[in-house]
């Protein structure tokens, strides 16, 4: 028998991992459990939605924007290797004063408007990738075609991702405005929440029928990659679709209950990646700054817990947020700029800059097809 594959009930199962069968449990499947939290701690608890913001803020997701600054930035190898990328990356910093800018010569909002709406769709298309990706990883441990290799895969994975978060853009009171929408559905636009609703169903039937025949004609099932995809899809059709959660949340809690487990899930692969490339580096000789920070995982996410401090509170202060220990609005903050803008909505769009980089490089840090060494780093090769 193949060792990568058991037999249960005489069912052929692969079971490779991308770590091992604990870690992938714990980091990539695991984390969606926070989700659920999340919802209840608001929901049930009542726990207020600044609260929970900034929790986000600080213990995740400041922290995993360092993770990719560990294997970028503080790798001197990587700056001999992509130092335009690098370098390059760093001009999204310049897109939202540019939009700043815009307003203040046109004596108008709308540039920034459009700038923010374009911000929050690129993250949650960043979150949807990386889904994607751990996806084609547990394809490839797994011996299946990946990628749009699979196109079934493929098309019912973007489905279950995609036509949720167009639903909840219709049906979100706060949403509506923000789209240029009336307060109440139309006619039409109930017959697409509809449609959406059969969409999903027939997608996920699909995918079970598809995974069926496979068995039938003696394939091995990917069990990593559907255990995978059954702890991500379920909560994303329940931020997006649940009658209540999808319509009644604080329309910025999306950010944290769609966010907070992709953070975790994202320590754990990028832990995985430092531990395989710096660890026999310790002095950092070979790789610079990558390999002392990535010493052990609580080095790693101390560094990136003050890293996550130092440029949320300074964003925080120039923009004059209302979070635990902040100044809140402050005379800089308030100072006005051409008329319809203030220092806090530079601010705003400048660090937008910090998440624009992560996206951006992300992108190409990541391309297993093309990247022979970041297989190696992820013992994919």
């Amino acid at each position: 028998m193949n060792p990568t594959q058991i037999k249960v009930d005489a069912t052929p199962f692969s079971v490779n991992w991308i770590v091992d069968q604990k870690n992938d449990l714990l980091w990539f499947m695991g984390a969606c459990v926070s989700g659920y939290l999340l919802i209840y701690l608001n929901l049930g608890l009542g726990i207020s939605v600044m609260l929970l913001w900034w929790f986000w803020i600080v213990s995740m997701d400041g922290p995993h924007v360092f993770g990719t600054l560990s294997r970028t930035y503080l790798d001197k190898q990587e700056w001999a290797i992509r130092s335009p990328l690098l370098w390059g990356s760093l001009l999204w910093f310049l897109l939202g004063p540019l939009a700043v800018g815009g307003g203040i010569l046109f004596q108008t909002k709308q540039p920034f408007f459009i700038f923010l709406t374009f911000a929050q769709l690129w993250a949650y298309w960043h979150v949807v990738r990386q889904h994607y990706g751990f996806m084609v990883i547990y394809q490839k441990k797994n011996g299946e075609a990946a990628g749009k290799a699979n196109p079934v895969d493929y098309w019912i994975f973007y489905i279950l991702m995609l036509i949720p978060f167009v639903s909840f853009l219709l049906r979100h009171p706060e949403a509506r405005p923000q789209l240029g929408l009336g307060l109440e559905l139309s006619a039409l636009e109930l017959q697409i929440t509809d449609l959406i609703n059969i969409i999903v169903i027939g997608a996920i039937l699909v995918y079970i029928f598809k995974e069926f025949q496979g068995y039938r004609q003696g394939r091995a099932l990917n069990l990593p990659k559907s255990l995978f995809l059954l702890s991500c899809v379920p909560l994303h059709l329940v931020i997006f679709m649940h009658p209540v959660v999808s319509t009644q949340v604080d329309i910025r809690l999306f950010a944290v209950f769609v966010t907070f487990y992709h953070n975790i899930q994202y320590h754990g692969i990028i832990w995985f990646y430092n531990r395989n490339r710096y660890g026999r580096d310790k002095g950092g000789e070979q790789f610079g700054l990558a390999s002392k920070v990535s010493r052990n995982f609580f080095t790693y996410y101390l560094v990136g817990i003050l890293f996550s401090i130092a440029y949320r509170y300074s964003d925080w202060f120039f923009s004059g947020l209302v979070v635990p220990f902040a100044a809140g609005p402050n005379p800089v903050s308030t100072f006005a700029l051409g008329g319809l803008f203030t220092v806090s909505d530079l601010a705003i769009g400048f660090w937008w800059g910090f998440a624009f980089n992560h996206y951006f490089l992300d992108q190409y840090i990541w391309r297993l097809s093309k990247d022979k060494q970041v297989n190696v780093d992820l013992k994919l090769a």
